[in-house]
């Protein structure tokens, strides 16, 4: 919504996303894009995005806004993610103290990656895609 500093994110099984109406006015905002952001190409809004990649940890699952969301029920928010990244829309820095002081307030913990799980997440698929690089220590 105009003037909000962050969005709420909903991540959902990709085979769950239905696009009840108007679908041929959705676009991918970027297909260079890890997340492939549908948007409206009449508004700009943003719908949802997939991950499509099977090679990704979290290939198979799409980020969606929850206010677009049309029925309850939903498990409530866990975490804020890339908190600072609000500096790149305008924010001053010396804020962000408060900012993340009100997202604790709020039950939020505020990081500037995914949660600890999540980025696990990334950095297992890594090793599997990948192995590890082994190091000498002296």
């Amino acid at each position: 919504p105009a003037g909000a500093l962050m969005s709420m994110i909903a991540v959902v099984p990709s085979d769950k996303v239905e696009v009840v109406a108007n679908g041929q006015k959705l676009k991918v905002v970027d297909p260079s894009k890890t997340i492939q952001r549908n948007a409206c190409t009449v508004c700009g809004v943003h719908m949802h995005g997939p991950i499509k990649n099977p090679k990704h940890a979290f290939n198979g699952l799409s980020f969606i806004h929850a206010e677009r969301f049309d029925k309850g029920g939903w498990a409530a928010p866990e975490f804020a993610a890339f908190v600072s990244s609000v500096i790149e829309t305008g924010t001053k820095p010396e804020d962000m103290n408060g900012i993340r002081a009100r997202l604790k307030e709020l039950k939020l913990e505020p990081y500037d990656a995914l949660s600890p799980p999540l980025m696990d997440m990334l950095a297992a698929n890594a090793v599997k895609q990948n192995g590890v690089a082994k190091a000498a220590m002296s």
